[in-house]
């Protein structure tokens, strides 16, 4: 009997040994599951982190104004400037003035840029086009369709491509330069502008 009962309680103290070594095996996986979850969670809140720090430190090229200025030596100046907290490099900038929805290249123009230049952060960059007396009072007068159209490709400092696009037209009655359209996306730019 005595022998029977120390059997028992063996194969008793057996079951107990099992389900708590059950128990501790299930809560290792359950700690291995979370320590996985952990580090996932970690690894895209790093990929997060660093895409909005992408976001943030790039430059922002765009227009600050247009003007149509000048009685005896006309042209149109746009100010573009990057609006980015770090400097563009590799920039191009192509102008193109638009008459009657012809163009009007400006092969005579002291800005043709061949060369990339470079946009610091908040600085004006001036560029432009001169265009005739006769034109200059026409498009005043209303007589014709004055246009500017600006494509500018650019890099960031960690090599990111941006591209900037508009089309102005003049608004005679205001004197303004007013926006028809516009894209951010580099493949809508024509072959004016290279990649950097």
């Amino acid at each position: 009997m005595k022998l029977e009962s120390s059997s028992l309680l063996t194969r008793k103290l057996r079951r107990e040994m099992v389900s708590v070594l059950e128990i501790t095996d299930l809560l290792a996986l359950m700690m291995v599951f979370a320590t996985a979850l952990s580090a996932y969670a970690t690894w895209r809140t790093e990929q997060v982190t660093n895409q909005i720090l992408l976001i943030s430190q790039r430059p922002y090229i765009g227009l600050e104004s247009i003007n149509l200025v000048g009685n005896t030596n006309p042209k149109v100046v746009e100010d573009l400037r990057n609006f980015g907290t770090v400097q563009a490099e590799q920039t191009r900038v192509s102008i193109v003035l638009r008459v009657n929805g012809d163009a009007l290249y400006g092969d005579s123009e002291h800005q043709q840029h061949e060369a990339a230049l470079v946009f610091s952060p908040g600085v004006p960059h001036r560029f432009y086009r001169h265009i005739t007396l006769d034109t200059y009072r026409r498009a005043v007068q209303g007589k014709l369709n004055l246009g500017i159209e600006t494509q500018v490709r650019y890099r960031g400092p960690q090599g990111d491509e941006h591209c900037y696009l508009t089309v102005y037209n003049y608004d005679h009655a205001d004197g303004v330069f007013c926006p028809q359209r516009g894209s951010l996306s580099c493949d809508h730019q024509t072959d004016r502008v290279p990649a950097p």
